[in-house]
């Protein structure tokens, strides 16, 4: 008797492309939990499996590279088992491609988020072989329709939520990061009222991953307004959060009217006069290679 079939694994003789294992992006939908208790399964798959001595980036950005395709392209959903049926290698490369395909259109937000993706481009066969079995995991948890939903991104900082998480696991360090509870910055949103005549800066001193931009971006929303129609700017130290805050201004669509300084916000100028300069550049480098790819 032949033994079950595991994700992502291919059975002699058998098309790669078949991946009975996971449901149609129709049925993955309709059992989707509430978003919190989405997001909320969807770290706890990770924490799972992940081994707990591997950087933080790897896993933080696998999820970050599985919840914004649908973002850009809301039918992403309906790839998920042409992605599954790649190998690991594949699987890789495509993902890197991935990133690759956002520079193009947030050449900024991607290169600060630099630390979530550039792992990337040099990736053992046994990482490699790891991350295909979180992606395929993640697929059945449902995280593409999460990144589908503007409302359910909108919802809960998973990645912040993530990070934290995965720090617990880790010795004691100095960094001091805390993220906020949703509760706690939902509440402060509709305090600040964001979003009056006027109002068209947010300011974030010590951003984080980004858990305030999220609350007042769904604010926003909730009164019918585009996010990306203001401008974020934001301070935060810790590089690896200083990424996810850029990899979730993507995520919840903030624009690219969008600033984020990886400095101390005590400093004379907060990074900001160099994080502007950066945006600049990396929005010039774009151009420029476009220019040059379409007089070719």
């Amino acid at each position: 008797m032949p033994s079950q079939q595991q994700p992502g694994e291919r059975r002699e003789g058998t098309p790669f492309d078949e991946v009975s294992w996971l449901p149609s992006a129709h049925a993955r939908k309709a059992f989707l939990p509430e978003a919190d208790e989405h997001a909320r399964r969807s770290i706890d798959t990770v924490v799972a499996v992940w081994p707990s001595a591997a950087g933080l980036e790897i896993p933080l950005g696998a999820v970050a590279t599985v919840a914004l395709p649908p973002h850009a392209d809301p039918a992403a959903p309906e790839a998920a088992r042409l992605i599954a049926s790649l190998r690991p290698a594949q699987l890789v490369t495509t993902m890197r491609h991935m990133w690759t395909h956002l520079w193009f259109r947030h050449p900024f937000l991607v290169e600060r988020a630099g630390l979530l993706h550039l792992w990337l481009d040099s990736v053992s066969d046994q990482t490699a072989a790891e991350v295909t079995e979180l992606v395929h995991l993640l697929f059945r948890d449902g995280l593409l329709e999460l990144g589908a939903d503007p409302d359910r991104r909108l919802a809960t900082d998973l990645i912040g939520r993530l990070m934290q998480k995965l720090r617990g696991r880790e010795p004691k360090s100095a960094r001091g990061a805390f993220h906020t509870p949703d509760v706690i910055a939902n509440f402060g949103a509709e305090m600040l009222n964001v979003g009056v005549p006027g109002d068209r800066q947010i300011g974030e001193p010590a951003a984080g991953s980004g858990n305030m931009w999220r609350a007042q971006a769904a604010h926003l929303r909730w009164q019918g307004k585009d996010p990306a129609a203001r401008e974020w700017i934001g301070v935060e130290i810790d590089p690896l959060s200083a990424a996810a805050l850029a990899a979730n201004a993507l995520l919840w669509g903030l624009g690219d009217d969008v600033v984020i300084a990886c400095a101390d916000a005590l400093s004379r100028d907060s990074g900001l006069t160099q994080a502007y300069e950066e945006r600049d550049s990396a929005i010039a480098r774009r151009n420029a290679l476009v220019k040059r790819l379409t007089d070719n």
